[in-house]
């Protein structure tokens, strides 16, 4: 029974991985990986989430970072500017928000 329970927790954490977040992943490049978060709008992994991928050092998560921050920035430019929320819960990524880029909370 504990063993099925497992099974159904490690197969509904790989559903919430795409095939290409997981080969970049597996070939350790932190920074497309960011990059592709970034210009597709998604939220910044934290390092828990990365290390569940396998990013083991600070240096890793920076490099993650870098390109995270390149591709939203490529996102946000391309954004139109339009004012219509359907879901107010749902955050404005490219919103001026002194946190949203996360340097606080990680010391800077």
């Amino acid at each position: 029974m504990l063993r099925l329970i497992f099974l159904a927790g490690v197969i509904a954490l790989t559903a919430c991985v795409s095939q290409h977040e997981v080969e970049l992943s597996q070939n350790k490049e932190w920074e497309q990986l960011g990059a592709y978060h970034g210009t597709q709008g998604y939220r910044e992994w934290d390092d828990n989430r990365l290390s569940k991928q396998g990013a083991m050092t600070e240096t890793e998560y920076e490099k993650y970072r870098a390109g995270y921050l390149q591709g939203r920035f490529e996102y946000c430019s391309q954004k139109k500017t339009v004012n219509t929320v359907v879901n107010q819960g749902y955050p404005d990524e490219c919103g001026n928000n002194p946190n949203s880029y996360g340097l606080i909370d990680r010391g800077y």
